[in-house]
């Protein structure tokens, strides 16, 4: 990117520059990360089901929380070094499933979900594995 300040005409509008060293220090543990990610999962997941199944139609407010709960979940099998040895607790199906609803939502579109099949995985199966994923945390 170009310098703040730079706004000569002749300036390119992107340009390289390296990546800033990340500092270990301060930054938070691996389990400290993926209890915050299971926080941010939940807390959509509560909101969808307070919300109840009349809310949860295809592009509404509490459909998309669900999606993004579901985004947000698959992530963390995406990098299996990282969470590996607390997520061997979700079952080889149930990543395929969490990972299948993530494509089916991110790729052909969320109008391409059951939505009676969707808000069964997020307000019932979902919660289910988050809470073997925490057991696994603080065993």
């Amino acid at each position: 990117m170009t310098m703040p300040g730079d706004h000569s005409a002749d300036a390119p509008r992107w340009s390289v520059r390296p990546r800033t060293a990340a500092s270990a220090q301060g930054a938070p543990t691996v389990v400290q990360s993926l209890r915050d990610e299971l926080v941010k999962i939940e807390r959509r997941l509560e909101v969808v089901i307070h919300q109840g199944r009349e809310a949860f139609t295809e592009g509404s407010g509490s459909y998309d929380r669900a999606t993004v709960a579901v985004l947000r979940l698959a992530a963390l099998f995406e990098d299996s070094s990282r969470f590996a040895p607390y997520l061997t607790v979700v079952t080889l199906d149930e990543r395929r499933g969490i990972v299948t609803t993530r494509n089916i939502a991110s790729h052909s579109g969320c109008g391409a979900l059951n939505t009676e099949i969707f808000w069964r995985t997020v307000t019932e199966r979902l919660p289910e594995v988050i809470a073997r994923i925490r057991a696994a945390i603080d065993s």
